[in-house]
């Protein structure tokens, strides 16, 4: 199953936040950077385009 930005943005800062859906990415770019975590052969965080992100490679 992948998340969409909005669902990421509402289940961690609420219904209530405010802002640019893209900060969703910057965060992902941060932990894929402390996980060591290459987006071409990612092993935790795997980028459905068009989607969202989905954990895991399933």
């Amino acid at each position: 199953m992948a998340f969409t930005r909005g669902q990421l943005i509402e289940e961690v800062w609420g219904p209530g936040w405010v802002g640019d859906e893209h900060l969703v990415d910057v965060h992902i770019a941060h932990l894929r950077r402390k996980l060591r975590d290459d987006p071409d052969t990612a092993r935790y965080i795997t980028t459905v385009r068009g989607v969202g992100y989905r954990m895991g490679r399933g």
